[in-house]
């Protein structure tokens, strides 16, 4: 057993001969929002996308939190990226994959990070879409119904990010 005394980069930057700037996406910078709200048809079929929010690649995604009304059979949403020029997917569930909206939730179910490594905390947007630099463009936030279920529902997401 050792004492430790890590330093996070930004800590490491700012003690630095001579210091480093840090990124101010992630030492300093404005929080934005967005919410967005979808509608879920019945007759919604699997593999159904739903766009919420255009993101842009340079960004600093840290919350997608989301609200639902009851979806029955609603078991398996992804929420990924998807390409906002061709609409292609890039990675339909970068953030989180089957999430159940079978239940109702009002209080906003964290997902930024149910399928990304909390080491993934400081990518930003390009890096969560597997780019291998930053192409400066933007991409779609969805939705991705895998297994959407059988009744209409409400969905509302909230995003949080840092960014111009």
């Amino acid at each position: 057993m050792a004492i430790a005394n890590t330093k996070s980069t930004e800590i490491a930057n700012l003690e630095a001969s001579p210091p480093v700037a840090n990124d101010r996406l992630l030492a300093g910078g404005r929080v934005r929002k967005k919410v967005a709200t979808i509608e879920v048809a019945a007759a919604d079929d699997d593999g159904s996308v739903y766009r919420l929010f255009r993101v842009h690649s340079g960004w600093h995604i840290h919350s997608i939190r989301i609200l639902n009304d009851a979806i029955t059979g609603g078991t398996a949403f992804d929420v990924g990226l998807y390409g906002s020029d061709d609409g292609a997917a890039v990675d339909d569930d970068a953030y989180a994959s089957a999430v159940d909206l079978s239940s109702a939730n009002v209080s906003g179910a964290e997902v930024a990070f149910e399928a990304r490594n909390i080491d993934d905390a400081e990518n930003k947007v390009w890096q969560d879409a597997g780019a291998a630099a930053d192409g400066k463009t933007s991409y779609d936030l969805c939705l991705t119904g895998d297994t959407v279920g059988t009744a209409a529902g409400t969905i509302t997401a909230i995003l949080e990010y840092t960014g111009d």
